[in-house]
């Protein structure tokens, strides 16, 4: 079998060739974009990540391709409809480990709510002055509205619960266990006119484009604290910019955010850019936004655990042709 690794760094190529041995193995540090397709038509199974948009013109290019595995938990770069027209089963890892980007959702909530950016900007400023601009949040007087609880969504709120914050959720699956321990299922709308702080954990779909919108920030308290670490487009971009000059949104924690890859592949080097990639540089001067660029999951227990589940997934296909639980479609 010929399989193709695209966004790899050395590491990935020492674990996957010593896992994988006796197919042949193409790797690319690159991202799809940046490879001759037609020098890799004929793979079998493609193996890429989140950065690899495959739409239908660049699938309808590799002729053999019968397995492709997305190195995430999100599958939004892949033209879905085509592949299941074209016989062509695809795969994610889906539980990693969610734990992770649950992390980092709390990090960026508390590093919000204790004004750290301000005080770390002060202090390297070398002034030590106790001034007002940083004094912080007590996170037992706030309410944390989680928008989908799933993996990731349900490790915020035991997480939350265990910092004494009042936690609601919405999802259209309501998790029974979470429940038990606290945590209360309200609508969309209570839950966002209710929450002091909201943090975003659905998949990205045609449903979730836009959630958090100029509506629904609108409903939102004054100062409301807003954390995405889901997908970028669940948040529309220029509502958000807005709401935060104006100071409706007191902060913003976002490890996604639209058009990112323009940034994060530095795209722009070769003349790519959107206006809404200069209101996200704009955003991340201000004091009470805090911008990483798409590493919730990034860390090593993460890393491993997604070269292992990838082998796992690659495997699986060529022994029974199924995927179990890898499977998307």
């Amino acid at each position: 079998m010929k399989i193709v690794f695209t966004w790899v760094k050395d590491e990935d190529v020492k674990y996957f060739s010593e896992n994988l041995k006796g197919h042949q193995l193409i790797f690319y540090k690159d991202y799809i974009d940046k490879i001759n397709v037609e020098e890799i038509s004929d793979t079998d199974i493609l193996s890429v990540f989140v950065f690899d948009k495959l739409d239908k013109e660049k699938l309808s290019r590799f002729k053999n391709l019968k397995l492709i595995v997305t190195r995430s938990v999100g599958f939004d770069h892949i033209d879905i409809d085509y592949c299941k027209e074209n016989n062509i089963k695809v795969a994610n890892i889906p539980s990693y480990s969610p734990k992770s980007i649950a992390e980092h959702t709390l990090a960026l909530l508390l590093s919000l709510t204790r004004k750290l950016k301000t005080s770390i900007e002060k202090t390297t400023k070398v002034d030590f002055t106790q001034t007002e601009d940083l004094m912080g949040l007590d996170l037992d007087d706030l309410t944390v509205g989680i928008i989908g609880t799933g993996r990731i969504g349900s490790w915020v709120a035991r997480m939350c619960l265990s910092l004494g914050m009042k936690v609601y959720a919405y999802d259209v699956i309501e998790n029974e266990e979470l429940k038990k321990l606290g945590v209360k299922y309200v609508d969309f709308d209570t839950l966002i006119e209710s929450s002091d702080v909201i943090s975003l954990h659905v998949p990205y779909s045609p449903q979730t484009h836009h959630l958090i919108n100029g509506e629904a920030i609108k409903k939102m308290k004054e100062g409301v604290i807003l954390i995405n670490t889901s997908r970028g487009a669940v948040v529309d971009t220029d509502a958000l910019y807005e709401a935060l000059k104006e100071g409706k949104i007191g902060g913003a924690g976002l490890d996604v955010f639209e058009d990112e890859d323009i940034l994060i592949l530095e795209k722009y080097e070769d003349g790519h850019s959107t206006d809404k990639n200069l209101k996200i540089i704009k955003l991340s001067t201000l004091p009470n936004v805090i911008i990483t660029p798409h590493i919730a999951y990034y860390t090593t227990k993460a890393v491993k655990n997604i070269r292992k589940h990838t082998v796992e997934a690659i495997k699986m296909f060529l022994e029974t042709g199924k995927l179990g639980s890898f499977e998307v479609v």
